[in-house]
């Protein structure tokens, strides 16, 4: 299952926003050389709820060398577990009156912790005259965790030890609580240093797992763990164990990511959860429980059934939040802390819960946001309509709720509803990345269904998982079927007309956008391509073939060079929200675009995670196609062994695609083309990519040729930028290309066929203007060596400056932005 983030807006892009505060481990830096200073007697770290501020603690303890006596301490007075140490050793059942203020921290310091091993101990049987030089006192270094909630007699005993045994302090405490007022007087006298632990984002989430996990982490299997822990960083830590132990977190292709075939249920996680639920005084602990059975809530149900006061104080805990709109609804913090929860309330509890709550307003309307209440509901062992199970049917596009959609489908018993509980679980699989087990049982619908409404949606997503290779026989299209008799066939185009279904007038625009582009016609290509994407935006429910007709349409955009529209189009802060075919071919889209920018080792860091999402998602095509782009990102770094590994990996996912795909769609034909390349970059001959240019010159493949001769003007060991036959035909077939694209690869060509200074500068220019930047990169080094054969010196710098600033975008592995060019002012 891939769990609702729970979050709004606010709270994603608050964890996306850059902070202007140092992050997590330039403070621990910071505070690792702040301790040993004498001038420095104690430092407090104030942070939010679950920003990490133990784990920080716990980091510097293991920081600090061995040589310094290390006492740690915890100010919660919940807790009487040693986990960092305790200021008391008192059982819960002894009175808090029976220990005398400060004996928590004498304690800790002699008894409970041990005493320290420097102290003196006088040998049996000494002189009494004679001397004994005593060992040398190591640094004592006092951590205390929630200082804001020691008792002042207890503070002022570690005080004490500060100028008594010099101690240093380090302290954290949470921002909504003050500090004492003997750490506010200490700060005020210049002694104490006071840091601020900014709050938790994905990038620390991301460099958090990766250290936890000890290697290279997917962005959105960390991104979705951050998420699903709420940003806390002590649920994340035992999120990313219970992950890995649970086989939700795998290690493939050197990246650990999401398998989305298992099931984790997050032991550690409920443990913590239950120990905390426990703590609580009952009316807090069974609202609590009621809201995370049912989110989301009616704030004024659960306030009618267990006081505002217990809801007052979870809301100041941070343990639920409020759901804009209206009436007032409430969730847990985290789906972790609900998950936690849930899985610790005993069945007769729940039962009794269940039973005492009154009923909801659950319609066929509301129903896809109650789908907690509803499987609640059916764990209890009440029973719901078929109308209302089904109509959750929108939540299993999600893989935020598809498993509890498929949970309800399961729950269908009338057999004039099976179908549609059929069609509702294979939606479900498909938003949980398990296309291989939908597209059969979309198959059989689409054949045999017997309701004509469960036939077209079948049918549908079947044409959609056909734009992906995800089903075999599904593409191309070959003709519309009257009322869909023809299993698996995609409806298409009668003759020469478009066709009126609207899911099927998508696939054939892609398809026309498709076959136009191959034969060169790259605006016409587009209008198809943007068709089909102003559709899907139309039409929520034709979301389903964005990520096929979103690849077509970025190469449609790539061949325009209209970058202005690529950005908006693939920037998507939220992918971990994202069924996996989705994520995974905006990655592969945002890795074609860097590379056909002249930019492998930006589109390198981008590709190489996402080739461990796909290897198992059922996308061989796509799988193709990024397994290509990395070959060639491989051996343009000088990475040939690496490269050839992904030759092979992507001539493997072509021969599977072959059998699932047109063998000479766009997408396997680009997969061909970067193999090639990749094979001579890193050979470092031309022989593949020439013998494809002259099998594709026979096969009338404009586009494709031309793509061809302009790689191998680019590999480093060819001659072909030097040959003057190549150049010509690369020229002649940039003359057949229609768009800007075409018109810059004439640019090129024509400026290196006369060889004039001037020209290939000004070719440059305009090449870099247009993001091409490896071929501007050309034509700036060539214009810098015939300026300096003319003994044009400032000429030859001035270019020479320029080809500098490109090799340096190069090696930085960063995108410039929109606009860059080289050799404009300020960039």
């Amino acid at each position: 299952m891939l769990p609702d983030p729970w979050l709004d807006e606010d709270t994603v892009t608050a964890g996306l926003r850059p902070s202007t505060l140092p992050d997590r481990a330039q403070l621990l830096n910071l505070i690792l050389s702040a301790v040993p200073s004498a001038s420095t007697s104690g430092i407090v770290v104030v942070g939010e709820r679950g920003s990490g501020k133990s784990h920080l603690l716990l980091s510097l303890k293991e920081g600090l060398p061995k040589t310094v006596d290390v006492r740690t301490f915890t100010g919660k007075p919940e807790l009487r577990a040693l986990h960092f140490g305790a200021l008391g050793a008192v059982s819960a059942g002894e009175a808090e009156e029976a220990v005398a203020p400060g004996l928590h921290v004498l304690r800790a310091l002699t008894k409970t912790l041990g005493p320290a091993d420097y102290l003196y101990t006088p040998p049996l049987g000494r002189r009494r005259n004679k001397r004994h030089a005593q060992p040398t006192r190591p640094q004592l270094v006092l951590l205390v965790d929630d200082i804001h909630y020691i008792d002042p007699a207890s503070l002022a005993v570690l005080l004490q030890l500060i100028p008594g045994f010099g101690a240093t302090l380090v302290a954290t405490a949470e921002s909504r609580y003050p500090l004492p007022q003997d750490l506010y007087q200490l700060w005020e006298d210049g002694f104490l240093e006071q840091y601020f632990l900014p709050p938790f984002s994905f990038k620390e989430a991301h460099a958090l797992c990766e250290t936890v996990l000890g290697g290279h982490v997917q962005r959105r299997a960390s991104s979705l763990l951050a998420v699903m822990s709420g940003f806390n960083v002590g649920l994340l830590c035992l999120a990313v164990h219970d992950a890995r132990r649970a086989g939700f977190l795998v290690q493939m292709d050197g990246f650990w990511t999401i398998d989305v075939r298992a099931h984790c249920d997050w032991p550690s996680v409920v443990e913590h959860v239950r120990a905390e639920n426990v703590s609580r005084p009952p009316e807090e602990r069974q609202a609590l429980e009621l809201i995370a059975l049912a989110e989301p809530v009616a704030l004024e149900v659960v306030e009618r059934h267990f006081g505002q006061k217990a809801m007052e104080h979870l809301f100041t805990n941070h343990d639920i939040r409020l759901l804009p709109g209206r009436p007032l609804l409430v969730r847990t913090s985290s789906w972790l802390r609900g998950e936690g929860t849930r899985l610790s309330v005993p069945q007769s509890r729940s039962l009794a819960l269940r039973l005492g709550v009154e009923e909801p307003a659950l319609t066929v309307e509301t129903a896809p946001a109650m789908l907690r209440w509803m499987t609640w509901t059916l764990d209890c062992g009440l029973s719901l309509s078929d109308d209302l199970l089904l109509a959750a049917a929108p939540a299993a596009d999600r893989p935020s709720t598809a498993e509890l959609a498929r949970r309800v489908a399961l729950a269908v018993t009338g057999a004039d509803h099976a179908d549609e509980a059929r069609l509702l679980s294979a939606r479900a699989l498909i938003a949980e990345g398990q296309l291989a087990e939908a597209a059969p049982e979309l198959r059989r619908l689409a054949a045999a269904g017997g309701s004509l409404g469960v036939k077209v949606d079948a049918a549908h997503r079947l044409m959609a998982l056909g734009l992906l290779g995800a089903a075999p026989g599904a593409w191309p299209l070959e003709a519309e079927p009257a009322g869909l008799e023809h299993v698996g066939q995609v409806p298409g185009s009668q003759g020469s007309g478009e066709p009126a279904d609207p899911a099927a007038l998508i696939v054939w625009n892609v398809q026309e956008a498709e076959r136009l582009l191959l034969s060169g016609a790259a605006p016409e290509a587009l209008q198809g391509s943007s068709a089909a994407m102003g559709a899907i935006s139309a039409d929520p429910a034709m979301e389903m073939f964005l990520p096929g007709t979103m690849l077509r349409h970025v190469v449609s955009l790539r061949y325009n060079l209209a970058w202005g529209l690529v950005d908006p189009l693939l920037d998507c802060p939220a992918e971990y929200a994202m069924p996996l075919h989705l994520s995974a071919c905006l990655d592969v889209a945002r890795g074609y675009v860097q590379l056909s920018q002249g930019l492998p080792r930006a589109a390198r860091v981008t590709l190489e995670p996402v080739l461990a999402e796909l290897h198992d998602a059922g996308l061989p095509p796509v799988l193709a196609l990024a397994a290509a782009m990395l070959a060639y990102c491989e051996a343009w770094c000088g990475n040939s062994l690496q490269a050839m590994a992904r030759v092979q990996q992507g001539k493997a996912a072509q021969e599977t695609a072959r059998n699932t795909a047109s063998p000479d769609g766009l997408l396997l034909q680009l997969s061909t083309v970067y193999i090639a390349a990749a094979e001579d970059q890193a050979s470092g001959t031309s022989t593949h990519l020439l013998a494809l240019a002259e099998r594709l010159h026979s096969q009338g493949s404009t586009l494709m040729e031309a793509e061809v001769l302009s790689l191998l003007t680019l590999n480093a060991g060819s001659t072909a930028v030097d040959d003057l036959e190549i150049l010509r035909r690369l020229g002649a077939l940039a003359a057949t290309l229609h768009g800007a694209g075409g018109a810059a690869l004439g640019r090129f060509a024509s400026a290196w066929t006369e060889n004039d200074p001037k020209a290939l500068e000004s070719a440059g220019r305009s090449l870099s203007a247009d993001r091409q930047f490896a071929h501007a990169a050309l034509c700036y080094s060539r214009a810098a060596s015939g300026y300096e054969a003319r003994t044009r010196a400032a000429a030859s710098r001035r270019a020479s400056v320029l080809v500098e600033r490109l090799r340096s975008a190069f090696d930085s592995g960063m995108v410039p932005p929109l606009g860059w060019v080289p050799g404009r002012a300020g960039s």
